[in-house]
This record gives structure tokens, sequence and C-alpha cells, in this order.
């Protein structure tokens, strides 16, 4: 053994100063040193058949430990590092490693503030998934530049990772990608990892995860919208939308809020979803700018299906918290303005009052039974100047009372001072009174309301009117008696009025024929009359050409002679015969719908008609009322 280890000694040595071959005898003219691969292999069984070559291996540590000081003499020395698994080697002109897998080493930095411009973006829901604007920035020191992997981990789910090559030295912000789902909502803490190291330098941002994303299935079709809309009345608890849910797929919290349209819109603010939501609300915000209807779109949470409701806004003139100065400023804004009880605003308080919009906006000013005129009061004397207030309602649950109802004559003044020095009146009788009176026990202000009919379609009112056209005074704030103003009108269906201003021999007609005589006509003085003011034998002679026949509102036929017209819409019974079932009837009568065409004067010979009655089983009878527009 001791002969050939120095022979072999001697041979390779020998060697080394000419071309070296392994494996074999012919190695490569151009090769200091040529390793082949066995040729012809003496059996495929042997394990090291075929050869390769392994030289020094080092960690990063290790091959920056062991070799130090390293100069351009050096160029080209080579080692295999384990870390990255690639083959490095000695740059004499740059003197630094490289690395022969195209990568550089693995870059050596620090973290270097928690503090800005290190944070957290996006926003994180439990069970929704991580998109590009969920990050984390961090800032880094860089010492040596190189390859990087920094990750930030959290225990619920989701994580922010980045890896590339960091190129020149120095401070430096570095943006990390969130990745995954937050399981549970709370604050997640984090940790660093940094080229699989964990790092823990300071206290990194913690990240809020809130309530998860909820899915469910909604019945758009069936969402009720609740409350009443008024135009620039401020909506408030009672204006919400009721929307049944169908499904419910996935439990959380969530928001649904509404588009806006005409200055309001609906949100249910943060609600929690479950399996046991059969239906969510939607509150109303924010003031109606105008009235019409408006569409309000959201979208089912979880399954992006589009609602749509649509609400209706009305106007709020005439209302409790919006009062106008007459039935006509609603009539003016909303021509489908409703026959109903509206606020009204007088010089020092608010009423309720009736207004007839089907006639063109007429307001109540006075309203008086029959039973109120010839039983209670028992005067003929009130002028329109002069009247006295009678039940005045001022507050939302006041019952109105339209058997005993007037208005102070400068409110009346008011009401019909939107003409200038033309002034509107009109007269009606009316028969049907509310379904439920208004001194009935256990009463409410919407019974009586909702049970009271509207002029147009009472029985009675379509043929017993007078509408007054006056150019030359007002009788609300004085006595009236002139001739500027002109008439027209029906009494027990026939027409009849002044067509013309003035004066002449055809002044007033009934059922197109002229009176006779000429009439005072509409006549306001106080202590004495208001109304129509006729007398006996003006409007036609006493014989059987002025009998005329009309069907009362029970469906018979009464038969009256228009000799006995004498005063209308008003009464001036003491002394004078009337006109029969015009105001009133005959109190020896037992007919309370025709009959006779007058009564003799006085008190006592008169009765209301035997309707209307009170909870006593008084009749209340028909309804004399004067409007003002």
């Amino acid at each position: 053994m001791k002969k050939c280890f120095i022979l072999f000694i001697s041979v390779f040595t020998l060697l080394c100063y000419a071309q070296v071959g392994i494996n074999t005898g012919e190695p490569n003219l151009k090769a200091g040193l040529h390793i082949s691969e066995r040729k012809i292999p003496l059996s495929p069984n042997i394990p090291d058949a075929f050869n390769g070559i392994i030289i020094q291996r080092y960690t990063t540590q290790e091959r920056n430990i062991h070799f130090t000081n390293l100069t351009a003499t050096e160029d080209g020395l080579t080692i295999f590092n384990k870390d990255t698994q690639c083959y490095n080697f000695w740059s004499g002109t740059q003197l630094k490693w490289l690395n022969l897998c195209g990568t550089p080493d693995p870059a050596e930095f620090t973290l270097s503030s928690c503090d800005l411009p290190t944070r957290v973006s996006g926003s994180y829901r439990a069970q929704s998934v991580l998109n590009s604007t969920n990050t984390y920035t961090l800032s880094v020191n860089v010492a040596v530049t190189g390859t990087y992997n920094i990750q930030i981990n959290t225990t619920n789910g989701y994580y922010f990772t980045k890896s590339g090559v960091f190129t020149s030295t120095g401070v430096q912000a570095i943006r990390l990608d969130g990745v995954g789902i937050p399981t549970n909502p709370g604050t997640d803490s984090v940790t660093l990892n940094i080229n699989g190291v964990d790092v823990n330098t300071c206290p990194l941002p913690s990240i809020n995860v809130s309530q998860a994303q909820t899915s469910f299935d909604m019945d758009c079709n069936n969402a009720v919208v609740h409350g009443e809309y008024q135009a620039k009345i401020a909506l408030d608890g009672s204006n919400y939308i009721d929307i049944p849910v169908t499904a419910v797929y996935t439990s959380g919290s969530t928001t649904v809020t509404t588009t806006s349209a005409n200055g309001i819109y609906f949100s249910s603010g943060n609600i929690v979803i479950n399996n046991t939501t059969t239906s969510i609300r939607l509150y109303g915000y924010q003031t109606p700018g105008a009235m019409g209807t408006n569409v309000y779109q959201f979208v089912s949470p979880g399954n992006n299906i589009t609602c749509s409701v649509a609400v209706e806004v009305k106007s709020s003139s005439g209302t409790f918290k919006n009062p106008v100065a007459r039935c006509t400023d609603i009539l003016n804004e909303n021509a489908n303005a409703q026959d109903g009880f509206y606020w009204l605003k007088g010089a020092s308080a608010k009423f309720k009052t009736y207004c007839d919009m089907s006639n063109g906006g007429w307001t109540l000013v006075k309203s008086l039974s029959e039973r109120q005129i010839l039983v209670i009061e028992k005067t003929q004397s009130e002028s329109l100047a002069t009247q006295i207030q009678r039940n005045p309602v001022t507050t939302e649950d006041g019952i109105f009372n339209e058997y005993s109802f007037s208005l102070l004559p400068y409110v009346v003044s008011n009401i019909g001072g939107s003409s200038g020095s033309i002034r509107e009146y009109r007269f009606t009788i009316k028969e049907k009174g509310p379904a439920t009176h208004p001194s009935s026990a256990g009463v409410t202000a919407q019974s009586v309301e909702s049970g009271t009919t509207a002029p147009v379609n009472d029985v009675w009112t379509p043929n017993n009117y007078w509408d007054v056209v006056i150019t030359d005074g007002n009788p609300s704030s004085s006595d009236y008696s002139s001739n500027g103003y002109t008439s027209a009108g029906k009494l027990f269906g026939f027409p009849w009025g002044k067509p013309q201003l003035g004066v002449n021999g055809t002044n007033y007609f009934f059922n197109n024929v002229p009176f006779v005589v000429v009439p005072p006509g509409m006549y306001s003085q106080a202590g004495f009359f208001t109304g129509f003011y006729g007398a006996l034998g003006y409007a036609g002679a006493n014989n059987a050409s002025s009998n005329l026949t009309y069907t009362s509102s029970n469906g018979s036929s009464a038969t009256f002679n228009k000799y006995y017209i004498n005063d209308l819409f008003g009464l001036y019974m003491n002394t004078e015969y009337q006109l029969n079932h015009h105001i009133g009837t005959c109190a020896n009568s037992t007919d309370n719908y025709g009959g006779a065409s007058y009564c003799i004067n006085g008190w006592a010979n008169w009765r209301p008609h035997g309707f209307n009655m009170n909870p006593s089983n008084q009749p209340e009878g028909r309804i004399i009322q004067y409007w003002v527009k």
C-alpha cells in the first residue's frame, strides 16, 4: 500500500503541470481540467457508473465568514450556496458575490419604523374576499440590495405579502397586497416575517374587521309605504317602507339605502340580518321639495337585485303644519285637490273649515242647520259683516260641527280678498249632514269628517244654490244693498239669477222667464236680513201658469207656485209668508220633502225637516251654508 500511494502522488503531481483528464485519457486540448462521463460502464448496476462534480457548499452566512477580504485577484472564485440553491462566484470587477441562477442574493434590510408611512389601507369585512384596495404599507431600510420576501400575518384567515428585488439602498416604502378572507369581525393584531425570519421591531398597526356582509332576498313587489308625504313638511318616524325578506343566505350586518329624489331618501341604518328576519324597514329622511310621485331604488345586499318603490308626495297646503289663506290657494297648487276639510290661517290663529274643490275652491264660512236657525237661535237679522263666531276648530283633534259653524267677518273678508275689488259668494242648501252627529258620545274628528258628504255629492245642493259676484262693495265689512253684481244658481232645480250688472227691466230671471217686478236682490244688512231680498208676486202672478213641479230628494213630485218665491238663502219670516221647503217647512205639515207652496209667518209656524237626527232624536233638518273665494 505504501508503494502504491507514493506512486499515485507522483503521477498526480506530474499531471498537474499538464492537461488533466478524469474518466478520459484524451482531455480536450482547450481544457486544463476535463472531467468526462464514462462512455462504456463496466456494469449498469454500479452506482457511480456516471459521475458529476461537487464543489464547496456553504450557506450565505458561512460563505461570508470564510471568504473575507476578497479582491480582484479572486475573480471567478465559485461556491454552491445552500440557501439559494445556486452557484455563487466572486466578481473581481464588482467586488461582490454574484448568482449564477440569474437572481440576486437576498437583500439585507430592517423595518425602519411603525409610524407613517406604515399604514393599513382598504375596508375589511368578515366573509368578504380582500381586493386590490386592501394593502399594508411598510417602511424599510435597505442596507444591501437583493431579493426580498415580506409577509404580514394575522390569525383570522388573511395576510399581506410582497416579493421582489431591492435595487437601491436606503429607506423605502413598500406596499404589501392583501390575500384571503377575514373569518370573524374584530380587531386583528399582525406579525411580520422578513425573508423567512420573524421580526418584532415595534408594534405594527392593527386591522379592524367589520361584521360580515349579509346576503338575502327581498320581495320588492310587496313593499309597503307608510306615512303621509307632503311637500315642504319634514319626514318623521311615521314615514318608512317595509320590505318582506324571503330568504337569508348569509347572516350579518348591513345598511340598505335608497337613491335620493325630491329631497328625500330612505335608509335602514345599520341592521343585523339572520335566519329569523322576515322584513326590513327603511326610514325616510329630510324634506320633500314638491308634490308628485318619485321612484326610489335600492339593492338587495349580497345578490345585487335592484328594487324600486314609488312614493307619492302630496301638497301640504291646507294641512295643520302648513295652513293657507283660502281654499283656492290649495286648488291653484294642486288641481286634483279633493273636497274635504283643510286648515286656513287667520290673523292670529289657524282654523279648520271645509273646501268645496269640485265647484272651484269655495271656502265654507258659515254653516247652520234649520234647527239652529228656527229652534235655537230664532234670528234673521245677522249680516255677513256682523255674523258671530260659532264653534271654531283650532286643534288637530277638534270636531267640526256642520250644524253650527261660522267665522268672524274680518276672517271672511280676508278669505274673499284674493280678487281685489271683486267679491264672490256662494249660498247653498244641503240635505245630508255628517253620518255621525258631532255631539254623539265617543265621536272623533276623523269619524265626523270621513262621514261628511261633499256638496257635489249631496242630493239637494246641486239643485239649490246661488252664486253672486260683487263688483261694488264688500258685504263682509259693511252693509250691502247695491246692484253692482251678477248672480246665477238653481232653486228646486230651476235656473235663476241676475246675468247683468245694474238695474233694468229684465234684471232677474226664474226658469228663463223674467221676474215681473225687479227685486232688491242681494242684501246683507245688519239687524235686518242677509240673502236674496224678494217679495210675494215678484217672480210671477198667483195663477196656474206659475205652478212648477220638481222631484224632491226622496223621489216624490212636489208642486209650488213661483208667486211665493220671497226671501231666499236667508229668512225674513217673522212678518211674511215664505216659500215652503226652501229653508224649513210648515209646522203643521207632516211632509218632510214636498207639499204646500208656502208657510205663514212666525217662528212657531216653522220647523226643521225631519232628518239628520241628533243624539236626542231631534231633527237638524237641512243645512244653510255660505261660502267665499
